[in-house]
């Protein structure tokens, strides 16, 4: 990603700087490709690497809603992805 990508790596980091030093609780959520269907699959929560290319819409608005009374993720950055 820093050899392809150096500019958007390097503002995604700087994000990461803010939250971490912030008092506020966040989770940081990593993606690949957002597919637009209402189709649900299996997914991957990773904090070391995204291990799929997509992610379908329903599955990430659900994973957004758990995260409401799920505290698991607060203050990580992980990535999510369908299997």
């Amino acid at each position: 990603m820093k050899k392809n990508y150096p500019v958007s790596t390097e503002n995604k980091q700087a994000e990461y700087e803010l939250l971490k030093a912030s008092a506020i609780d966040w989770t940081l959520v990593r993606l690949p490709l957002i597919e637009q269907t209402d189709e649900r699959f299996d997914t991957n929560v990773s904090l070391e690497d995204c291990l799929g290319d997509k992610i379908s819409a329903t599955d990430l608005a659900d994973f957004f809603i758990e995260q409401l009374y799920d505290k698991t993720f607060i203050g990580k950055s992980l990535f999510l992805s369908n299997v």
